[in-house]
């Protein structure tokens, strides 16, 4: 003969019941880790998350002994919102992302690497030089894939590291970044 159970257990609002206080258990104890936000609208009224760019590059400067780290000036209403550590052809290499003002974004790579080991170490797709020109004396090259999906790269080479741009963002606001970072003096290493 089969046990009875409690008959707490037996019918389906009980169940609901159970559920409900599961989740509210739930949501307070998410609550206090404080990280969770909720932003009312679409996302792009969101606000952009700010990151510590001169620490993270000044921590970088003293940890890459291959090549010189810049910190470049940026226009104003940038906002670096991204900075990491990766790897450019099995080397480290810094990058940081800024969200420019007309809400473009632009990703700053420096490396080590030479700009060919550098351009084929980016990430897992190829790209071709496809055009070059000259920003205040140095050559930025753009290297650009026949696949829709992978983004132009530029590569400017500065002798002491190489800096690579790419991102969804105007020409002018490429080119502004990457006269920023050549105007900018390497971070000192100790």
């Amino acid at each position: 003969m089969a046990e009875k159970r409690p008959k707490i257990f037996d019918g389906s609002r009980d169940m609901i019941i159970s559920l409900v206080v599961s989740a509210i258990i739930m949501l307070v104890a998410v609550g206090f880790t404080g990280m969770c936000s909720f932003n009312t609208g679409s996302p792009e009224n969101g606000q952009v998350p700010e990151v510590d760019a001169s620490t993270f590059m000044s921590m970088e400067a003293r940890a890459m002994t291959d090549h010189a780290t810049r910190l470049p000036e940026t226009p104003e209403g940038w906002t670096t919102n991204s900075a990491r550590r990766t790897m450019v052809d099995d080397t480290p290499a810094s990058v940081v992302g800024y969200v420019t003002a007309d809400e473009g974004y632009i990703q700053l790579t420096q490396t080590g690497e030479t700009v060919e080991d550098a351009v084929a170490g980016y990430d897992t797709r190829w790209r071709d030089l496809s055009e070059s020109y000259d920003l205040d004396g140095h050559d930025v090259g753009i290297y650009t894939s026949q696949e829709s999906d992978v983004r132009d790269l530029r590569v400017m080479d500065l002798g002491d590291a190489r800096v690579m741009v790419s991102g969804a963002a105007t020409d002018e606001e490429f080119n502004d970044l990457l006269r920023a970072v050549a105007n900018s003096e390497p971070l000192p290493t100790n």
